[in-house]
């Protein structure tokens, strides 16, 4: 499966999977739905139709989160898989993103 990427009350989903082929019309296609909402708010990105993480996909995150910040606004990811999980924190980007865990096995970033 490619990558299905929808609008949300307050957010988007993306299912599917992220990789090198896809990535940048998954960003381009994700920043058209955020700039549609408005600014100065909170927006959450919800993943848990995503098949995998990896680090193209924290990549395509990590733009979404630099356009919600020019936006003044924030991105916080819900049901994420645990491999992403995992390369966020391995990338030290569990700064940016902070982690709680859900009952499924997947997480709340």
């Amino acid at each position: 499966m490619s990558h299905q990427i929808a609008p949300q009350p307050n957010g988007l989903s993306l299912a599917g999977r992220v990789d090198y082929s896809n990535a940048g019309a998954c960003q381009r296609e994700g920043q058209a739905i955020l700039a549609a909402l408005p600014a100065d708010a909170a927006w959450f990105c919800e993943l848990s139709a995503l098949e995998t993480g990896s680090s193209v996909t924290a990549a395509v995150l990590m733009a979404w989160q630099r356009f919600a910040i020019s936006r003044n606004s924030t991105l916080s990811l819900t049901q994420a898989p645990e491999r992403l999980v995992s390369i966020l924190a391995a990338s030290n980007l569990d700064k940016v993103f902070a982690v709680e865990r859900t009952v499924e096995g997947n997480v709340t970033l």
